[in-house]
């Protein structure tokens, strides 16, 4: 039986990088590590190559052997891309601009075999589709002053060919032997956004079509073949309010333009993820408000198969578009549903708390998570799972801020009929145990202090409660430590008016309040606290007789005053128990 192809990795901390051996053999490889801190690091599409950037240059070596290909000198680099093939690498460094110049070309391409420059370009920022490649490596497409430009890499100083379309504002080329270019037109007053689709090189007639409302931006999702488009659309502020997020829809069309239609979501919400089957003409979709729902779309925009509703964020199909991964990560908590795309059950939840990122590798056996920084800067590392849920790797690394799989053709690694069970003699971890002692969270600023007892103030409420009485914590049913006998009079006398507000809406209404738990009204306790109770009811006294007066003139007074009036006998009752109890007290 021949020897299975091992997989690799390569990640960039703050301090280090490394390359691995993945799983099954899970081993850092000798490497000429750089001192300095590596800012890029990126593995070409064919897994080839393996460059990395640091502050004075840029190195490429040879991924399977850690030989070094080249060097380039250029300083300030802050990201690295390579073309399809691997034959061309490119380079971007932050635009800047002198008052006395033009800006210089901060977008550069190189040949990755010699580090030769090929020509530049200038660009503010980069991502994903600065710069876009066919997968021949024919062209490369530049969206420059409202048309898309493709140029020969071999001529990089004029376009070889231009698509111009009025407004557009964004473009993807497709994948596949036969590419296309896909444009997007954003709404301008009442007319609708667009997306308009051509081959590349005869942009004569577009091939395919569609227009929508509520557009602002889209992205695009390709078929691994560049024979279908997803299109997502999205607004930044929702009109109807029902969303902080915006409005988001999902529009299929096909690049032949026999076929395009919206695609009809049962559940309302943003859409959080889509992605494409890589060996069937299916996608997937999380949609809606979480909990969100996914479910399987056919070639057709038609659902066929319900994933359930959790909350996930994220989809992910293996190489081998067998097992499918749903995930809960960012600000969620984490779990990874995997799913048997054949047997249309699932296999396991796999818990990756505090992950930032989720990726297949290349075999399709092993799914990793990673925490990264500066998302969270605590529990850095890498974890890696089998498709059936065992743990295989635990690797922390402090401050990691890049990891990715490197990259190899699914053929390099046979389906089986049935899933693969765990190989034999690898080492399946458990998930680690925190060392750190149980007990309260205590913010960072606090963890260099002794630990305080637990007389201290715990909460904001808590630290007015000692402001206020001067002592420590309150426990219900006692009287605060350090209350004076002031501070307790007015605790009582609240209580007091609480409870007789309640009976006298009893008595106006007529209606008992729901049975609570009977409430002894307190006493006074000491002669403070029965003189000011005293004082008090006589100034209720003085309201009472005040009202009688206006009774007797003739006015027509209200029934709560009526009620007022003939509580005169309990108010006179209470003063002179008051008196009596304060008069035993002074003696």
């Amino acid at each position: 039986m021949a020897e299975r192809q091992h997989t690799q990795f390569a990640y960039r901390a703050q301090k280090e990088m490394g390359v691995w051996d993945a799983p099954p053999t899970s081993a850092a490889l000798a490497l000429d590590k750089p001192a300095s801190e590596v800012r890029a690091l990126k593995y070409s599409a064919n897994g080839k190559y393996l460059a990395w950037a640091i502050a004075s240059e840029v190195r490429i070596m040879d991924a399977q052997t850690q030989a070094a290909v080249a060097t380039i000198a250029r300083a300030g680099v802050l990201d690295v891309r390579f073309s399809p093939k691997g034959t061309y690498v490119v380079t971007w460094e932050r635009f800047s601009k002198p008052a006395d110049s033009e800006a210089s070309p901060n977008l550069s391409i190189w040949d990755a075999k010699t580090g030769a420059l090929c020509g530049g370009f200038v660009h503010k920022s980069f991502g994903e589709d600065a710069i876009q490649w066919t997968d021949d490596e024919k062209y490369c497409a530049k969206l420059v002053a409202g048309e898309v430009r493709f140029y020969a890499p071999e001529a990089l100083d004029q376009p070889a060919l231009v698509l111009r379309v009025d407004g557009v504002s964004s473009f993807s080329v497709s994948p596949g032997r036969s590419p296309s270019v896909a444009v997007f037109v954003p709404e301008r007053g009442s007319k609708p956004a667009l997306v308009r689709m051509y081959t590349v090189g005869s942009f004569t007639r577009p091939t395919a079509n569609k227009t929508f409302f509520k557009a602002e931006n889209v992205e695009f999702y390709w078929h691994r073949l560049g024979t279908n488009l997803l299109v997502l659309t999205q607004t930044d502020v929702d009109n109807s309010g029902r969303s902080y997020y915006g409005e988001s829809s999902l529009y299929f069309m096909a690049a032949a333009g026999n076929f395009d239609c919206r695609v009809v979501l049962d559940r309302e919400g943003p859409i959080h993820d889509v992605a494409w089957n890589p060996d069937e003409k299916e996608f997937a979709v999380v949609y809606g408000y979480m909990p969100a729902k996914a479910a399987l779309f056919n070639h057709r925009a038609e659902p066929v198969l319900d994933l359930g509703t959790a909350p996930r964020n994220l989809v992910r199909f293996n190489p081998h578009g067998r097992v499918l991964a749903l995930a809960g990560l960012g600000n969620l908590a984490g779990a990874i549903d995997l799913w048997d795309r054949k047997s249309k059950s699932k296999i396991c939840t796999i818990d990756a708390h505090g992950a930032s990122l989720c990726a297949w590798g290349p075999d399709g056996r092993y799914l990793m998570a990673a925490t990264l920084s500066p998302r969270l800067r605590v529990d850095n590392g890498i974890r890696i799972w089998h498709y059936t849920g065992a743990m295989v790797l635990r690797q922390p690394i402090d401050e990691l801020f890049h990891v990715e799989w490197r990259p190899a053709p699914a053929a390099q690694f046979p389906q089986r009929a049935s899933l693969s069970p765990v190989p034999q003699g690898i080492a399946v971890s458990s998930p680690a145990v925190s060392a750190k002692p149980a007990g309260a969270y205590r913010p960072p600023h606090a963890r260099t202090r002794p630990a305080a007892d637990s007389s201290s103030p715990r909460s904001l409420s808590d630290m007015a409660e000692r402001k206020v009485f001067g002592g420590g914590r309150i426990v219900p049913g006692a009287a605060p430590i350090g209350a004076s006998p002031d501070m307790l009079a007015k605790a009582a006398e609240k209580k007091r008016t609480r409870n007789r507000k309640k009976a006298k809406d009893v008595a106006t209404t007529g209606e008992a309040p729901a049975p609570v738990a009977a409430v002894a009204l307190a006493e006074p306790e000491n002669e403070v606290e029965a003189l000011k109770r005293v004082r008090q009811l006589k100034k209720k006294v003085t309201q009472i007789n005040a009202l009688a007066a206006r009774r007797d003139a003739g006015e027509a007074l209200e029934a709560n005053q009526l009620s007022k009036i003939e509580s005169r006998s309990q108010i006179d009752a209470e003063i002179a128990d008051l008196l009596t109890k304060f008069s035993s007290i002074s003696t």
